[in-house]
């Protein structure tokens, strides 16, 4: 490649960030009544100033108003914008290969420079940009050159070795203003047709061609003023030909542990479970490492490209999930209440303009929801919690709840359809417990007893006896090794056997005991919940470091809990059928290392984490649940010895 500096524009370049722009756009223009701009309309003003897009979108031309839009906007994006902001699919390897390869790169945007930091500092290291401009940092905004000519100066990099990167034409008009090469990418609104009205280098529909620039000939070849022979290098610059980053110890060690898995694997078994994901770690390090050949690497790129592209397609619709129906502009009247309206619900009383006669679909999908008390709600959740559950999490606990069912809703309504599909399944498991119960607490109850009569035996020894003038007193043996928390345990054990004995002589207390004791043990959504403000608070201590926190509270982080429960037990009813058989006494169906993948899963997509970040964080988060049941455990010890200490004496 010829040039050493590459500057980028941001949004629609490096990422996608349409969704929370029109999400923005559309609270503020709402607020004051311009209902009727489209998100075609919005979307075409990106890369503008918001005074700019403002007064398109709107008409006014009013300062003032202009700046009080602009507030109101900025006020929405710090909730709304960096959690639907995603990077392209190649954005991340193409900059850490161009970091690699030596150059320089930065970004040029009229988006604030500290909401481009908030994102980029969710998936690069602190000051992985070597520069970034934002619409804070100059007077006038693009097509105006200041912000490109500012980055010049302070990378002391000359305007032949500077390659600048957007998606519109008022990227273009910078580029040109500035008198740097510009390189156009269709990511957004604007066509190939449209950039190439412009002087440019290429006009690329992936950014993954900006590293194909040396071996491939240009099919359109760049004026005369961009076209560079010997780029010329400032003095301290660091070299474009650096040697190739070699793999480290850590992935060498992966790989090995992998590849040891694998022959363990295939001796056993005909499973292909780790040698498939050693395969696929060697392919991955030999891509990021670059350790493949450029032959290799080149023959298969052509064969990689179509699912490249299918790939980033479908991790976008990921992200976004289910599209908001367009606002249907057409008048209606409402079949309830008679009200002329126009929208997709009735502003009187709230009922949609979609209803149709009912038919044999509808028909069992209304009896589905007056049977478990649910909502449309409900089935969209339980989908996006098989394909999509953290993005789905952050949608929800970012705002977006009426289109998905609530989380305790559904925990109880998955353990009520968790006991039913056990019934069809594996109708003995209930009965099992009951029976393991019942035995294990007659089992108590024997040794208990026979621990009283032992002590009784003892006392009667213990008592003294006389034999004609002399008098004989049986002395009690005691254990000198006895140790203190065996005495505990036996005065605990006392306690509650005594307890018992008081509860069992009024029989109203008695049913109320084993009602309460039979419906703790077996309802499992209690047991659940019970456990979810331990993840909760585990995960809080685990993402803690600013780059991760996403300013969750602890409540919000309980609610997460509660969807992730829904996830493993959704999960351990489909697979329930596949088992033949319930373990009702466990927590749930999935093994511990399946449920380990699954917060794994869930919290990559939640925090937007690379796989291997996200590995370690889950990692520390069952650390410091290890944590938390020790300290708790320690604590109820403490509790129960303070207990029997108090109440011994009322009761011995």
């Amino acid at each position: 490649m010829n040039y050493t500096t590459y500057l980028f524009d941001f949004d629609y370049t490096l990422a996608d960030s349409s969704r929370g722009i029109v999400t923005c756009f559309r609270m503020v223009l709402t607020r004051h009544g311009y209902t009727e701009v489209t998100d075609e309309e919005i979307k075409r003003t990106i890369g503008k100033t918001l005074e700019d897009s403002f007064s398109i979108l709107t008409g006014v031309t009013d300062p003032e108003q202009l700046a009080g839009f602009r507030e109101e906007y900025r006020k929405e994006a710090d909730i709304h914008m960096t959690v639907n902001t995603v990077l392209f699919l190649e954005t991340k390897s193409v900059l850490v290969a161009l970091k690699d390869s030596g150059a320089r790169i930065g970004i040029i945007s009229t988006k604030y420079r500290y909401r481009i930091k908030e994102l980029l500092d969710q998936h690069f290291p602190i000051n992985f940009m070597d520069i970034i401009v934002g619409g804070e940092d100059v007077q006038k905004a693009k097509p105006s050159p200041e912000g490109l000519i500012l980055a010049l100066k302070k990378l002391h990099a000359t305007k032949s070795e500077t390659l600048y990167i957007g998606d519109s034409t008022i990227d273009a008009e910078t580029a040109q203003a500035a008198g740097v090469a510009f390189a156009g990418i269709t990511h957004g609104v604007t066509t190939t047709k449209e950039l190439s009205k412009y002087p440019h280098w290429k006009i690329m529909s992936s950014l993954e061609e900006l590293l194909d620039g040396k071996e491939e000939k240009e099919q359109e070849q760049p004026s005369a003023i961009f076209k560079i022979e010997e780029p010329i290098l400032p003095e301290n610059a660091p070299s474009a030909s650096k040697e190739k980053k070699m793999i480290n110890i850590w992935q060498m060690l992966l790989l090995l542990f992998l590849f040891g898995l694998s022959c363990e694997e295939m001796k056993g078994t005909a499973k292909f479970l780790f040698p498939s994901l050693f395969i696929l770690a060697l392919w991955g390090i030999s891509q990021k490492r670059k350790i493949l050949p450029h032959k290799v690497t080149a023959y298969f790129a052509p064969w990689l490209h179509p699912f490249k592209v299918k790939l980033r397609a479908f991790r976008i619709g990921l992200i976004r999930g289910k599209a908001v129906a367009p606002n249907d502009n057409a008048s209606c009247i409402c079949q309830n209440c008679g009200t002329h309206y126009t929208g997709n619900y009735c502003n009187r009383c709230g009922q949609s303009r979609n209803t149709p006669r009912y038919r044999l679909s509808n028909a069992l999908k209304n009896i589905a929801g007056g049977f478990f008390n649910i909502d449309s709600g409900f089935g969209l959740t339980l989908i996006d919690l098989l394909h999509r559950p953290g993005y789905m999490i952050r949608d929800f606990i970012g705002g977006k709840r009426i289109q998905y069912f609530r989380p305790f809703q559904s925990l109880f309504i998955l353990a009520a359809l968790y006991i039913m599909t056990v019934q069809l399944i594996d109708p003995e498991a209930l009965t099992r417990k009951g029976q393991n119960a019942t035995a294990t607490q007659l089992t108590e109850v024997q040794r208990q007893l026979q621990k009283i009569d032992s002590q009784s035996q003892e006392e009667l020894q213990a008592t003294p006896v006389k034999n004609d003038s002399v008098l004989i007193t049986a002395t009690p043996q005691y254990n000198s090794d006895e140790s203190l928390v065996d005495n505990l345990v036996n005065d605990g054990f006392q306690i509650i056997g005594k307890l018992e004995a008081f509860v069992q002589q009024s029989p109203f207390l008695m049913r109320v005991w084993n009602l309460l004791k039979s419906w703790a043990h077996g309802n499992k959504a209690f047991r659940i919940i019970a456990t979810l403000p331990l993840f909760a608070l585990a995960t809080q201590l685990a993402f803690r470091r600013r780059k991760y926190n996403l300013n969750y509270n602890t409540t919000e982080h309980v609610f997460i809990q509660a969807y992730i429960a829904c996830q493993i037990l959704l999960l351990s009813i489909i697979v329930l059928p596949f088992y033949g058989h319930a373990q009702v006494n466990s927590l749930y169906e999935l093994p511990s290392a399946v449920i380990f993948l699954l917060f794994w899963w869930d919290y990559k997509q939640l925090y937007s984490l690379t796989w291997w970040k996200s590995f370690w964080r889950t990692l520390r988060m069952f650390f410091y649940c290890l944590l938390l049941i020790i300290a708790f455990a320690m604590l109820s010890a403490l509790l129960a010895i303070v207990a029997v200490y108090c109440i011994k004496p009322y009761i011995g």
